[in-house]
């Protein structure tokens, strides 16, 4: 069996009995709200029958509803942006991060390839200096390399700040919708 609390309320002068699953108090609540906006609008012309007060207090509450449900939505999708903006930045860093793994592999391999060649170098003096050539080559791909490399390097850390960045964006807007929703729910409660 459910836990239905039942209230007796009052909306503009008359009472009416409220069964839910809410609790007593937060019925009182909305129908201390209703009662609230139905006076105001009672007040504004007393030629207005009940049902007209009610229909009126209705499409009031109603345009509040719409108007504070499209700031929660647009605030909902700002919030979301810094995620759509941390997924790029992470696979940004995840495509540079396997280049930079690339790169290191063929840093290893030409290194490899130099130290093959220089002991290979002491044979014979023509096959020395074919070596010797060879062994330049392999040192301006070297070094063209490492620049490379450093490149990437530089390119992930940048990626890393950028990543650390989206994640304090994404906290702050986080706060934000919280705050937001708080200050709404707290509008609800006057």
């Amino acid at each position: 069996m459910s836990n239905k609390s039942k209230v007796v309320v009052r909306i503009n002068g008359q009472e009416y009995t409220l069964v839910g699953t809410e609790p007593r108090e937060y019925m009182q609540k909305v129908a201390n709200y209703v009662d609230d906006k139905m006076v105001v609008i009672a007040k504004q012309s007393k030629k207005l029958s009940t049902a007209m007060a009610a229909v009126l207090t209705s499409v009031n509450i109603a345009d509040e509803y719409f108007k504070t449900k499209s700031q929660l939505e647009a605030l909902e999708k700002e919030a979301l942006q810094p995620l759509y903006e941390l997924d790029q930045v992470r696979n940004q860093l995840a495509v540079a991060t396997a280049e930079a793994e690339g790169q290191n592999q063929e840093y290893i391999e030409i290194i490899q390839r130099l130290e093959e060649d220089l002991r290979n170098a002491t044979c014979m003096e023509q096959e020395s200096q074919e070596l010797l050539f060879e062994n330049r080559e392999l040192k301006e791909a070297l070094s063209e390399k490492e620049q490379e490399i450093e490149t990437i390097r530089k390119m992930n850390e940048d990626l890393q700040n950028k990543l650390f960045e989206m994640q304090i964006k994404y906290v702050q807007s986080r706060k934000e919708l919280e705050a937001y929703i708080e200050g709404f729910d707290g509008e609800g409660k006057k």
